[in-house]
């Protein structure tokens, strides 16, 4: 849901910047299981496994002839379901692309874009990002693939988005799916009043790696984030993110939490620069995730131990000011979705 707000890159930039930082990532983020021959080849309705490559040109305000390169990589599980046109549809768990797009009927699947125009900036330039998706199914129904782009105009930060998948249960409840197993718990303090989800349906299920740098070593700047994205049926949103930034000898790292269930909603940040010990003790984190064929999960908790330094961002605005988290306040997360049987499945 969050990402770090870049500035805008001329044009001639993006097109001159090419810098792979395929090499960089984690392991885990690539690769899907075997095609399962067993499934269904009438339609792509389903629950998918998918691998996401992003890839963007982003500029520096300082110096345009080094703009910074962004690359970030996905895997999720997600639903694949007809619309009111009738064309089979994906979901995202990457909430940048999971918008309200227009979409066209293609002879293999379908094609998106997305229209969205920014406010006036001081010098009266209204910026425009057109984002386009050309989704394509497998003849046989059990595998896609999938292009984007995503550029913004007069100036901005241009993206490409690649995206493979693999059909992993005819089913489109991830609680009745009998490939897979899926699990979700929640524990939480919240404004000092005490919850628990115990159980809860999901829509999709995501984890996100990405890193930015600069095109030169000179400017000294490397960014990464990651990512963990659970939405419910009810489009009710769990996610955490860990941001580390790094900029001409400035160290910040950020914790976040957003919580959205039934009965509560709260957002949770703590974001310090490198030596802040005290800020940097206001916030606990403790973190046990994995992302392979075999499935993704993450298990995390997210504890306020000093409010003067952590904050709800709701609570800035005068009329939401009981926002404010208490000490203590928590949020614990165990979210795990696999599938059996992979090693089984045949080309």
């Amino acid at each position: 849901m969050l990402k770090l707000i870049k500035p805008a890159l001329a044009p001639a930039a993006v097109a001159g910047l090419s810098l792979s930082l395929a090499g960089c990532f984690p392991q885990g983020f690539t690769g899907l299981p075997l095609v399962d021959r067993s499934l269904s080849a009438e339609s792509p309705e389903g629950i998918w496994m998918i691998v996401t490559e992003e890839n963007s040109s982003i500029p520096n305000a300082e110096d345009s002839m080094n703009p910074y390169a962004y690359a970030g990589m996905t895997r999720e599980f997600v639903k694949v379901t007809a619309n009111e046109q009738g064309i089979y549809e994906l979901t995202r768990c990457d909430s940048e692309w999971r918008k309200d797009f227009e979409l066209t009927a293609t002879e293999t699947g379908y094609e998106a874009t997305l229209t969205e125009t920014g406010d006036m900036d001081e010098s009266g330039v209204t910026a425009m990002t057109l984002t386009d998706l050309t989704v394509t199914f497998a003849s046989n129904n059990r595998s896609l693939s999938a292009e984007g782009s995503r550029v913004t105009t007069p100036v901005g930060e241009s993206t490409t988005l690649t995206l493979e998948g693999v059909k992993v249960s005819d089913s489109t409840s991830f609680e009745d799916a009998e490939q897979l197993t899926s699990t979700y718990g929640l524990d939480y303090t919240n404004l000092g009043n005490a919850g628990s989800v115990d159980s809860s349906i999901a829509n999709c299920v995501g984890i996100e790696y990405g890193e930015q740098v600069t095109e030169q070593g000179g400017d000294d700047f490397i960014y990464t984030e990651n990512i963990y994205t659970y939405y419910d049926e009810s489009d009710r949103q769990t996610q955490y993110y860990r941001f580390y930034q790094a900029n001409a000898g400035t160290v910040t790292e950020s914790l976040g939490a957003i919580i959205n269930t039934e009965d509560v909603f709260t957002f949770y940040v703590n974001a310090c620069n490198d030596g802040e010990s005290a800020c940097s003790a206001a916030a606990e984190w403790t973190e046990t995730s994995s992302n392979s064929i075999a499935g993704v999960s993450f298990d995390i908790n997210y504890e306020v131990i000093d409010n003067t330094y952590v904050i709800n961002p709701l609570a800035l605005t005068p009329w939401t000011a009981f926002l404010w988290p208490h000490d203590g306040d928590f949020m614990h997360a165990q979210v795990a979705v696999t599938i059996d049987s992979y090693q089984q499945y045949e080309d």
